[in-house]
């Protein structure tokens, strides 16, 4: 499928029986990220109807399965007959983030919070915004592009309170100054493969999330953002509308071989980790374990709201934009996505060196994962079974 770059498909008629045809069998095929789905809407249900009233709980219910649907359905949409259905009809390609975002608002209402206006019209910028940039995409780099690119990071970067220390200062400069080469359209030859438009549109979302310039409107108490769901929703919305969607293999259907190539990956990271982490002291043995539920609800969790999400960013995404741009080899970028994805921990204090060797490095095996199975799931696996083992056996 070829990317987004200022035009897009035609408005062909769309096959309705052929898409829903192609919907059943994508499902059937998919049957492990169904199953998924049920659990999670299922056990999230039963946390909704413990914590809320009833009239509360299945309105929010509702909101979660719609979100969580438009997360991991990415899996068995029909790519093709989505983007023929956008064709270049701005109001169906406006309409999703649109409705993302009224349905924050309309959960606020529901549950009887007050309205944030000024909250309101940024989560509907950081909606909008890197739509728009998907939408004017184009191959070849512009200097008006490397300005607008600059303006909404920007946007992101300069308002809120000041860093309160020297690491979160270098956090906020680095997060400005390392997309400047490509801003400026340096090197040279890569000037006409920049996509400086979709790159600027990923980076503003990851900020977005990053620097918490959204809402915090948890569903319920102690669970996932309304927007935190929405945003995964909306980046995977846009892939597709780039044209990037079918990199990220973006599939629960794996082979005994990505099995083999999950436990292969967690075993090399575990080797430089446990070692690394003991004697350093940036690990030690937790003092008590949680019951096996709670260890399997906090797996669930890891992996749907941190180790998917984080993947589908720094290796489905980054990571083959990087090495398209760049023209390297493999091997060689997973280097600079890893060394960029060890930098985005050093928010972490307060052994933040040590966070950042290990997450670096951690990155190195998860993009190894990644490029060995081609499945941005498979290389997510690997990232939550780390976090899991780290939060459950160490501390």
């Amino acid at each position: 499928m070829k990317e987004t770059t200022g035009s897009h498909p035609e408005g062909i008629p769309l096959d309705t029986r052929g898409m829903v045809a192609g919907v059943m069998a994508a499902i059937r095929r998919e049957w492990p990220g169904v199953g998924l789905w049920v659990v999670t809407v299922l056990g999230f249900g039963g946390l909704a109807l413990q914590r809320e009233r009833i009239s509360l709980a299945l309105p929010i219910l509702g909101f979660f399965a719609a979100l969580m649907a438009g997360y991991l359905g990415s899996a068995w949409v029909p790519v093709d007959s989505v983007r023929r259905w956008m064709g270049a009809d701005v109001r169906r390609i406006y309409g999703i983030p649109f409705a993302l975002w009224f349905g924050g608002g309309l959960l606020r209402i529901l549950r009887g919070d007050a309205l944030d206006p000024g909250g309101l019209l940024l989560s509907l910028a950081v909606f909008l915004i890197p739509t728009a940039m998907v939408l004017h995409n184009r191959a070849a780099w512009k200097f008006m592009d490397g300005w607008i690119v600059a303006g909404v990071l920007a946007f992101l970067l300069i308002p809120g309170p000041p860093p309160s220390d020297p690491v979160g200062w270098a956090f906020r400069i680095g997060a400005a100054l390392w997309p400047f080469p490509f801003i400026l359209g340096w090197p040279s030859n890569i000037r006409e493969r920049s996509h400086l438009l979709f790159f600027g549109a990923v980076l503003f979302m990851w900020y977005a999330v990053e620097f918490q310039r959204l809402p915090k409107d948890p569903l319920i108490a102690g669970g996932p953002s309304y927007y935190q769901l929405a945003i995964i929703t909306l980046f995977l919305w846009l892939l597709i509308l780039a044209g990037r969607f079918p990199d990220l293999g973006f599939t629960f259907r794996w082979t005994w071989r990505d099995v083999g190539v999950v436990v292969l990956n967690l075993a090399g990271f575990a080797a430089f980790a446990l070692p690394f982490g003991l004697l350093t002291g940036f690990i030690a043995p937790a003092a008590s374990l949680p019951g096996l539920p709670e260890a399997l609800i906090r797996w669930l969790a890891i992996y749907l709201f941190i180790g998917l999400p984080e993947e589908i960013l720094f290796r489905g995404t980054l990571h083959v934009h990087l090495q398209r741009v760049l023209g390297w080899p493999p091997l060689r970028t997973l280097m600079l996505s890893s060394l960029l994805f060890g930098l985005a921990h050093l928010n972490n204090p307060p052994k933040v060196g040590l966070y950042v060797i290990m997450a670096t490095v951690a990155g190195f095996f998860y993009g190894r994962t990644y490029l060995q199975t081609g499945k941005v799931t498979a290389a997510a696996m690997v990232h939550a079974l780390v976090d899991w083992i780290w939060s459950v056996f160490f501390h």
